[in-house]
C-alpha cells in the first residue's frame, strides 16, 4: 500500500540568469523527470512519485527500496544496493519486475534503448522494452544518461562524452568536465561539475557550455524544465 506523505511548504523563489527556482517540499539525494511525473529516492533509498508539476510536493511513498531512478514516458527503471534492476509503469501501478543483468546506474530516457553502467564502469545498452539482452559497449563511463539522438556519459575523471543513442559509432569526448549529465533536455543538455556548479550546453554539444547560477548535486530535465537535488538533499525545478 502506498503512503502520502504532504512535506512543509519552503517558500522559494530566486531569479538566476533567466533561470527562476522553485523549491520542491521534501528530501531527495536523486531526482528524474518526465512530462507527467517526478521520481526519486530518498538518502534511505525510500522511492517516491509526485505529478508534475509538484510545487505542492505531494509526494507518494512506492513499495521497494532503490538506490538510484530513471524514467521515460513509459516505465520508470531502478537499481538497489545489490545493483539489481528493477522497472514498473511510470504512473506507479502495476509492480516492480526485476529484470536480469547487475547496473549501478540505468537510464531509461534515451530513445529505443535502455543505458546503464555496472561497477566496473562497462557500459551496457538494450533495446525497448528490455527484459534483460544486455549488449555491452566499448568504453568506461561512471554515469550515462540516453536522449532523443544521442546517450551522453561521465567517466572516473569527470571527462564528459557522446555517441549516438543507438550505440553506432563511437565515443566523442566534449571539451568540460561534469560529474554528472542529463541528455533528456529538450534542446539542451545540462550538467553539474565536482563543485556542485550547473551547466547547460545546446544540442548535440560540443563543449560550449554555459553557467547557470546554483548549486545542484545532480540533475535530470524534462523539456527544457530542469529538477534537481542539492547537497543537503532539497529539491529544485526550473520555472
Amino acid at each position: 500500500m502506498t503512503q502520502r506523505i504532504t512535506f512543509l511548504l519552503l517558500s522559494l523563489s530566486v531569479v538566476c540568469l533567466g533561470v527562476q527556482w522553485h523549491q520542491i517540499p521534501g528530501k531527495l539525494m536523486h531526482i528524474t523527470a518526465t512530462p507527467h511525473f517526478l521520481w526519486g529516492v530518498n538518502s534511505n533509498q525510500q522511492i517516491y512519485l509526485c505529478r508534475q508539476p509538484c510545487y505542492d510536493g505531494q509526494w507518494t511513498q512506492i513499495s521497494g527500496s532503490l538506490k538510484q531512478v530513471d524514467a521515460d514516458d513509459h516505465e520508470v527503471w531502478g537499481v538497489n544496493r545489490n545493483d539489481d534492476i528493477y522497472k514498473r509503469p511510470v504512473d506507479g501501478s502495476g509492480s516492480w519486475v526485476r529484470v536480469s543483468g547487475k547496473l549501478k546506474h540505468v537510464s531509461a530516457s534515451g530513445y529505443g534503448y535502455i543505458w546503464g553502467v555496472n561497477s566496473n564502469d562497462q557500459i551496457y545498452k538494450c533495446p525497448k522494452p528490455c527484459n534483460g539482452a544486455w549488449t555491452q559497449v566499448n568504453g568506461r563511463l561512471k554515469q550515462i544518461d540516453g536522449g532523443q539522438s544521442m546517450v551522453y556519459g561521465v567517466n572516473s575523471a569527470n571527462a564528459i562524452y557522446r555517441r549516438p543513442v543507438d550505440g553506432s559509432g563511437s565515443w566523442q569526448q566534449i571539451s568540460g568536465s561534469l560529474k554528472h549529465i542529463t541528455g533528456s533536455g529538450l534542446s539542451e543538455v545540462f550538467g553539474v561539475n565536482s563543485n556542485d556548479q550547473i551547466y547547460r550546453c545546446t544540442k548535440p554539444c560540443s563543449g560550449q557550455w554555459s553557467l547557470i547560477d546554483g548549486r545542484l548535486k545532480q540533475c535530470d530535465a524534462t523539456g527544457n524544465t530542469i529538477v534537481g537535488v542539492n547537497s543537503v538533499d532539497n529539491i529544485y525545478r526550473s520555472g
